[in-house]
């Protein structure tokens, strides 16, 4: 068990930052727990009465542990305050806005609690440190995924306009409550009902998309423009992390034989123990670039298994080129195929408070930008002969 409390999960960012005394972009340090980045700076927003446009980050960190990072705010006053479960603290000025090249990596502490003993992890531990793990994107990274209806984005791409908007507004987030998932069964159930949609719509996105399906019945390609350009780039951001991840399941399946399979929300993660040092040098270096209409593959293997994938979903490259939602396009990146954690050290183990007669047990590591801490946890779980 991880994040039983915020403390249990403790992630700082580390960033390689241009500061100066002065510049059009203040930079504070931002803690949280309870907030997601992106509602947080939402928060910040109105707190602040400045347009969201005027906050530029790096990576979105999650709710649920607590977290650093650096956010940019273009605006010289110095906005530092404290709210629930927030800080924000001035740190200096830059010339540009933050961004994602500036994030060389994230330290993570994690408390593991619940366990017999620590046994099993001390020796999954030691297997981390010669062969790493799998450097696949983790159930965060899905949340927007519908796996009764797929993805938003490859609706998108195959110009499923009604379907890709019904996909957006009635899917069913990990964080819904009870009497949310029925408001969404109902947008689903009455479908093209825009009337009656109107009157269940729940803030003023939906209001608004609602509002002009009532006065254009056929008009889902048009509101689709209306959802914001960073939802949507969410939104493309997981069908090509999907892919990706289908990319590495197939290559691990061929180069490592019998994976142990931990189940995913859009698909099995599949770990190795040991590496021969044949793979390993294979897959240490090996990096695979997410989808795109134009894209630099490493090798011949991990280009057919990705134009494989495409076939069998019925797609091609060109679909990638889309230009259908605004200003928001598949860009591709090189994202490394295994990682192997640096500083990886192990702080402690000791009787759990909150599961009297267990354990609890305490590791410290550094993962490069994007790589989750949460895959690593999943392999250090892994029990002998499983799979």
């Amino acid at each position: 068990m991880i994040k039983a409390t915020p403390e249990d999960f403790v992630v700082e960012e580390r960033a390689d930052l241009p500061l100066r005394e002065h510049g059009e972009y203040r930079v504070y340090l931002l803690r949280k727990s309870h907030w997601n980045t992106l509602d947080l700076i939402h928060h910040l927003s109105l707190l602040l009465g400045l347009p969201h446009s005027r906050f530029s980050y790096g990576g979105k960190k999650d709710r649920h542990g607590l977290t650093s990072q650096f956010i940019a705010i273009k605006n010289g006053r110095d906005h530092s305050t404290k709210g629930r479960d927030f800080s924000l603290e001035s740190r200096g000025f830059m010339d540009r806005p933050m961004g994602p090249d500036l994030i060389q990596g994230n330290a993570f502490r994690i408390t593991v609690r619940n366990l017999q003993d620590a046994a099993l992890q001390e020796k999954n531990l030691e297997e981390v440190r010669t062969s790493g793990f799998p450097n696949f994107f983790d159930d965060q990274r899905f949340r927007s995924y519908d796996p009764e209806r797929g993805f938003f984005a490859e609706k998108v791409l195959r110009r499923h306009w009604n379907g890709a908007l019904q996909v957006f507004l009635t899917s069913m987030g990990s964080g819904d409550s009870k009497p949310e998932g029925e408001r969404k069964a109902a947008l689903l159930k009455n479908w093209q009902d825009w009337p009656l949609l109107l009157t269940l719509a729940s803030g003023p996105l939906e209001k608004n998309i609602f509002g002009f399906l009532n006065g254009h019945p056929n008009g889902a390609g048009q509101a689709l423009h209306r959802i914001p350009e960073e939802e949507v780039s969410m939104q493309y951001a997981a069908y090509q992390s999907h892919l990706w991840n289908e990319v590495l399941r197939r290559l691990v399946k061929r180069k490592v034989p019998n994976p142990e399979e931990v189940p995913g929300r859009e698909g099995g993660y599949l770990f190795w123990d040991d590496l021969s040092p044949q793979v390993r040098a294979s897959l240490v270096s090996l990096e695979i670039p997410t989808a795109a209409a134009k894209m630099d593959f490493a090798d011949d293997l991990t280009r057919f298994l990705f134009e494989d994938i495409l076939k069998e979903k019925g797609l091609t490259l060109g679909l990638f080129r889309t230009k259908a939602l605004r200003k928001v396009y598949f860009r591709s990146f090189l994202r490394k195929a295994l990682i192997i954690p640096e500083d990886l050290h192990v702080l402690g183990a000791g009787s759990d408070d909150l599961h009297p007669g267990r354990t609890k047990w305490t590791i410290s590591f550094v993962l490069p930008r994007g790589s989750y801490g949460t895959m690593l946890i999943k392999r250090l779980a892994l029990k002998p002969d499983e799979g």
